[in-house]
């Protein structure tokens, strides 16, 4: 038998190739996904370090208000500031979309000056709280994570800003070429396609829309990798027409299929409040078919939480955390928020809350002060006649008569007097003693 062929020496030793990052997106520490920043750094952090690429996010409002749109608004304003293509869908008919374009948040040179309300409430707690000169210099319990620094001088890639509500983002014309608006209102051509061929159609765009950007996978490699972002405001929404919950579901178990051969990623508002009353099980069933869910329980509707969390706007709660690439998902081990409370990060252990300050969106713990579905405080003036009334119960009850004193040697005078019994009548009382 001859030897076989010698394959040369073995090496262990393999060329390292790195890969160009995509602009705009970082990698994760936990499995080194890319991820995209949502333009809220706290919700980064709650997700892991941001959104991963190739994933779904689905933002449930359970009362009419714009909280979620303004998370939606956060994340159409950090692609803008990123140069990433964004795919902006929507009904003309609620509001238009160059409406909600014209009014996204600006930023203030990457970072945005401290804001009044805080130091407004820092000067309160120095006022209130005096401790010992040595403890001065101390941090104080923090609530929410610090806000992202600006971007270096030497790399313009940016990943995450600090956005300003009081100012408005004022679009270039490039920036306004990244932007693609599609208005669900214009994909019928009639009023009979609207019940079933809506989001057939919507799917349809959006696949056609990733295929002629790039965006597929595998990417070719003649070509920069870019990163897409879609954002679908009001998602199954009463002015989107009637659909079944089939339909619905359908079309985000084949929205994330496609996300899955593609390098973008897509945030929905689903305004939950039309459907929790008149059909619970579709939110159950929609949760399977996107990968994270927030849900903002807004205030707006409850003067008792009001009352109950006077500093915040609402709760907020993360039924499911995108885990792409991992059993577990990352911000079970890399969230700061999580943990702020002293909990082990495994089983949300901190109460979440939001509020929206003159020129910020904060995600913070709810503070120790704030009961957490407990009763609301008593106003002072209530206490103040609670205890008056004790003390009128306590002076029309009877009060006990004070114990004497009476000092060593002195005979108490108020004691009664017992005499003592004659021999007679202990004999005639118990017989037996004296019977022998």
């Amino acid at each position: 038998m001859g030897k076989p062929p010698s394959r040369g020496p073995l090496s262990s030793f393999r060329r390292r190739v790195t890969a160009t990052p995509i602009p705009g997106t970082r990698p994760s520490p936990y499995n080194s996904l890319p991820l995209l920043s949502t333009g809220l750094s706290s919700l980064d952090d709650l997700l892991g370090g941001g959104l991963p690429l190739s994933s779904s996010l689905l933002l449930e409002a359970d009362t009419p208000t714009s909280y979620a749109e303004l998370l939606l608004k956060f994340w159409v304003a950090q692609g803008v500031e990123c140069k990433q293509d964004v795919v902006l869908v929507g009904s003309g008919i609620e509001k238009p979309l160059s409406e909600i374009v014209k009014m996204l948040p600006g930023v203030e040179g990457g970072n945005v000056k401290d804001d009044e309300e805080d130091e407004e409430e820092a000067k309160n707690k120095t006022e209130k709280l005096k401790i010992a000169f040595r403890y001065e210099g101390m941090k104080q319990h923090a609530t929410t994570v610090a806000a992202p620094a600006p971007p270096s001088k030497e790399t313009s890639d940016v990943y995450c800003s600090m956005f300003d509500l009081t100012t408005v983002k004022t679009l270039r014309p490039a920036e306004q070429n990244r932007l693609h608006l599609v208005d669900v209102d214009t994909l019928t051509t009639s009023s009979s396609d609207i019940p079933t061929n809506l989001y057939e159609l919507l799917f349809a765009r959006l696949k056609t829309i990733i295929a002629e950007g790039g965006y597929s996978l595998p990417h070719d490699p003649a070509k920069p990798r870019r990163a897409l972002r879609i954002a679908i405001s009001s998602f199954a929404s009463p002015a989107w027409g009637p659909a079944t919950s089939t339909t619905l579901y359908s079309f985000l178990h084949r929205l994330r299929t496609l996300l899955r051969t593609s390098s973008s990623s897509c945030i929905l508002t689903l305004p939950a409040t039309f459907y929790r009353q008149s059909n619970p099980s579709l939110l159950t069933r929609l949760s399977h078919a996107v990968d994270g869910i927030v849900e903002l329980q807004s205030f707006a509707d409850s003067p008792t939480s009001l009352a109950s969390f006077p500093k915040h706007n609402g709760l907020l709660r993360i039924p499911k955390l995108p885990s792409l690439g991992s059993l577990v998902p990352p911000s079970v081990k890399l969230s700061v928020l999580r943990g702020l409370g002293g909990g082990d990060g495994g089983g949300m252990e901190n109460n979440l809350g939001f509020r929206v300050k003159r020129r910020r969106f904060i995600i913070e713990t709810v503070g120790g002060d704030e009961p957490v579905g407990g009763e609301a405080p008593k106003p002072k003036q209530k206490e103040k006649e609670e205890r008056k009334e004790v003390e009128l119960e306590g002076e029309l009850k009877p009060r006990a008569k004070p114990a004497a004193v009476r000092f060593e040697g002195e005979k108490d005078e108020g004691a009664k007097k017992t005499k003592p019994k004659s021999v007679s009548a202990v004999m005639h009382s118990r017989p037996e003693l004296y019977e022998f």
